[in-house]
């Protein structure tokens, strides 16, 4: 069962990645306030009817579910909206790479859990990798700024507190009542300011254009496909690992803003990035039976007096047996 819940946890990683990318593409054509209102309020609207229409909406624990939701999508989407707007897609993307060691460290903390050695070996390869990518001097492309660099990190506050609440709250439920339940929450907890953002600034949904609509229903699936593969993987995996393979989230959100924006990494962040992967495959990595059990540890060897009485005393047991009466020849 836990393999299939990695499996779905990393699904989600890439997922957010390139909704990172997608987010700044958006931002390029609508405001912060725009995108988040359209990004949260449409998930809860598809999840909400796809969990109606399959009957599989129900009542129990949907108020812990949307208190969890305040985290993500709620603060998490509304930090990492605004610092996407003053940040590159590669520096966002790579920032996120804070993410799994405030995970572990929470996880450690707060659920108790612990690190094998194989886990050690991957978080200080994600560490390293981490270090390259996120603390290159200077933005990839120019376009960096502390403020949307903090306001990132926020983000990633607010997505290691879920991870370690979802952890903690989930019980092997419907992933997909969960997330329902989450994204209304979050949708209500940004409401004030939306509302806010739209009555001093305006909106620019409506001169947002063909590819700015697509980018941003490109967000909102990612958004609703994302959290129901986290919340199916969280279930089943403890936070430390689930913080680990998170890894994955800034890979991909580089790869793809190298990909479609234009974004050029350095080599240090390529070298980081190649450092992350090395620590998701070193954590994923399934040892042999063999590796598993170690090494056979031989007996003690016996004096060469011992082993030749024993022989001996066979012997003699043998012959013995052969003059019983009823023996076969």
């Amino acid at each position: 069962m836990r393999h299939g819940g990695e499996s779905a946890l990393l699904l989600s990683a890439a997922v957010f990645g390139v909704s990172a990318t997608l987010s700044v593409y958006a931002l390029r054509t609508v405001r912060p306030a725009d995108l988040l209102a359209v990004e949260i309020s449409g998930a809860a609207a598809i999840l909400l009817v796809t969990a109606v229409a399959r009957r599989r909406l129900h009542g129990r624990g949907a108020w812990r579910q949307m208190l969890v939701g305040i985290l993500v999508p709620g603060l998490a989407f509304l930090f990492g909206d605004l610092g996407l707007a003053r940040t590159s897609a590669s520096s966002g993307s790579l920032l996120l790479a804070a993410e799994p060691l405030l995970s572990v460290l929470l996880a450690m903390v707060v659920l108790g859990e612990r690190l094998s050695r194989r886990a050690v070996g991957a978080l200080a390869l994600g560490l390293a990798g981490g270090a390259l990518v996120a603390l290159e001097p200077g933005a990839p492309t120019g376009g960096g700024t502390t403020l949307g660099n903090v306001l990132v990190l926020l983000a990633v506050v607010a997505s290691a507190l879920f991870l370690i609440a979802t952890r903690r709250f989930n019980d092997a439920g419907d992933a997909l009542n969960e997330s329902a339940w989450q994204t209304v929450g979050g949708a209500l907890s940004v409401t004030p300011f939306v509302a806010a953002a739209w009555s001093t600034g305006g909106t620019r949904l409506d001169t947002a254009g063909t590819a700015g609509w697509i980018a941003c229903v490109a967000v909102v699936l990612c958004g609703a496909v994302g959290g129901v593969l986290f919340n199916r993987g969280i279930a089943r995996v403890p936070a430390v690992r689930a913080g680990l393979l998170g890894n994955l989230t800034p890979v991909v959100g580089t790869l793809t803003a190298v990909a479609f924006l234009g974004d050029r990494p350095s080599f240090r962040q390529i070298a980081g990035g190649a450092a992350i992967l090395a620590g998701l495959a070193l954590l994923l990595h399934r040892p042999t039976p063999a590796e598993a059990s170690g090494p056979t540890e031989p007996g003690p060897e016996r004096p060469v007096q011992e082993r030749e009485t024993s022989a001996r005393d066979v012997r003699s047991r043998r012959l013995a047996s052969d003059g019983e009466p009823g023996s076969a020849v």
